[in-house]
């Protein structure tokens, strides 16, 4: 069954709830539908799933500062790509993601779910749905969950309440994916037509539960709980044992579901509540390209391979070929053409047909690497350093003799002797690019620099990163003061839900975005 029938039966399905004024962004009409088929319904969760990915990370490519524009605006209606001035948005596509296209969707399946008695289809949507708290929690802190649903003006809980319900909530999920009836699923089975990721084989969706509940953990680390890192690394290696990549694949096409967002041929789904990849008009940082790709403009040579399966370089007017880049929000120069930077389109990771994977194996061998070095165990965390880029240099097709060379390279990946946490760091940066967590990391390091001379474990974690020019001089005229959260969807909770934007203070508060997320190095 082709997914547009899906996306068909859903329109039809969405508008028998109430409308945009009525639905106050995360709370619907309970009696809204009667029936649908859980097999029916599945695949929207998957799809919107994999959306919400892209949601954050495309977000987070520019607020991590890998990318950037060829402007130099203070100002705009994209203003994690320009100068942060995020109250003049009226829209974040990754709260309504949460609250209403997975979040709605997932309690309609769970209530039909349950009346079927398919427990393979509650054990996947309550791992999406914990999968969307962690995203949607980890860039707006505190919001709606145990009163979601239940009233016009649902009550917001903490962060702090939030990741406790998350810690107990992926504990009982352990137990629910390995009951029989999860692990035989006889009596509603999943097919490929429903689960266009694992067909179904829930002993790999119990692997992606392992991951999601390992990147909660991870949370502890550097700063509420670094003793618990032997615990975060055994997560990892367990989330590891019988890997495979979630990968939500595309096969490219006219219509907007079939291509992945990354794509040159990407169009918003919904237009209006997305965002297009703008790839087109991005261009690198020079903190990417140079500091963290070690590319050296005098040479025109990089000591990372991956750079050049990125992107590719272009000629100028002159022919002259070579990569271009900005320092983050800076403006390209008058005389320059965006066609003379590199095609960020160069890349197995932004065709039509990529996929949207929503969770790495080099992610977990970051997060296994890094818990090993703040538990002690740097023999582990080498190892788990090597694995983690030789995953991510495999997905990119590095060639293998690349591979080797950069592994085994001493001044490039270093072994136990000498590997510090800014080593661990700064080659899951370059993992993550075009992933959530690129930003997330950033945070929990409290952007650690040069210039705030912030140090873990006495190491500069991103040596060379610097804020975007031109921020918003009122907001942001503080120096080492940098962004640490997403303001509330505005077209949403300022409207239907200011009460309790007031009493959390982030009504129209710029001070609100530089509040640190719970698991970040306080102010």
């Amino acid at each position: 069954m082709k997914l547009k029938r899906y996306f068909l039966l859903m329109l039809a399905f969405l508008m028998l709830l109430p409308g945009c004024d009525e639905f106050l962004g995360d709370n619907r009409d309970p009696d809204g539908v009667d029936k649908v088929p859980v097999d029916e319904i599945m695949p929207v969760v998957l799809f919107y799933s994999a959306l919400e990915n892209y949601d954050h990370a495309e977000y987070g490519a520019y607020l991590s500062q890998c990318l950037t524009t060829a402007g130099r605006s203070q100002t705009g209606s994209h203003a994690y790509r320009s100068g942060w001035e995020f109250l003049g948005m009226n829209r974040h596509p990754q709260w309504r993601r949460h609250f209403y296209d997975v979040g709605t969707n997932a309690k309609e399946l769970l209530r039909f779910a349950g009346e079927e008695n398919a427990v393979n289809y509650i054990a996947l949507t309550r791992l999406l749905r914990l999968l969307s708290v962690q995203q949607t929690t980890d860039i707006f802190g505190d919001m709606p969950l145990t009163d979601a649903y239940n009233s016009s003006s649902p009550k917001y809980d903490t962060q702090e309440s939030i990741y406790q319900w998350m810690k107990t909530e992926s504990d009982e999920l352990v137990g629910l994916f390995d009951s029989p009836e999860v692990t035989q699923a006889s009596n509603r089975p999943m097919g490929r037509d429903v689960d266009r990721v694992f067909g179904g084989d829930m002993a790999k969706w119990k692997q992606v539960l392992l991951a999601v509940r390992t990147r909660i953990l991870l949370r502890d680390l550097p700063n509420l709980n670094p003793g618990s890192a032997g615990s975060v690394l055994a997560a990892a290696e367990a989330a590891l044992t019988g890997w495979n990549d979630p990968r939500y694949k595309f096969d490219g096409g006219s219509s907007v579901e079939k291509n992945c967002m990354w794509g040159r041929n990407n169009k918003p789904v919904n237009s209006w509540e997305s965002r297009s990849n703008d790839l087109l008009g991005a261009i690198p940082t020079r903190y990417f390209v140079e500091e963290m790709m070690g590319y050296d403009p005098l040479t025109g040579e990089a000591a990372d391979p991956r750079l050049e399966v990125i992107m590719k370089k272009r000629a100028d007017d002159k022919g002259i070929v070579a990569y271009r880049y900005l320092e983050s929000n800076s403006g390209m120069p008058s005389t320059y053409k965006i066609e003379w930077y590199p095609d960020l389109y160069e890349s197995v990771l932004t065709t039509d047909t990529s996929a949207i994977t929503l969770i790495t194996r080099e992610e977990l061998h970051f997060i296994a690497a890094e818990a090993a070095q703040w538990a002690g165990n740097k023999s582990k965390a080498a190892e788990h350093l090597r694995q983690g880029i030789e995953a991510h240099m495999v997905r990119l097709q590095v060639p293998r003799e690349k591979i080797d060379a950069y592994l085994g390279n001493p001044d490039l990946v270093p072994g136990s002797s000498n590997i510090t946490l800014s080593h661990v760091m700064r080659e899951k940066y370059k993992a993550m690019y075009l992933q959530p967590e690129q930003w997330n990391d950033l945070r929990r390091y409290g952007y650690s620099n040069d210039l705030n001379n912030r140090r873990f474990d006495n190491v500069v974690i991103y040596p060379g990163l610097r804020r975007p020019h031109n921020l918003y001089s009122a907001y942001w005229s503080e120096e080492n003061q940098w962004i640490q959260r997403i303001n509330y969807d505005p077209e949403t909770e300022e409207k239907y839900n200011r009460e309790e934007l007031i009493r959390l203070d982030a009504f129209r508060n710029p001070e609100w975005l530089k509040k640190p997320m719970i698991w970040a190095p306080q102010n």
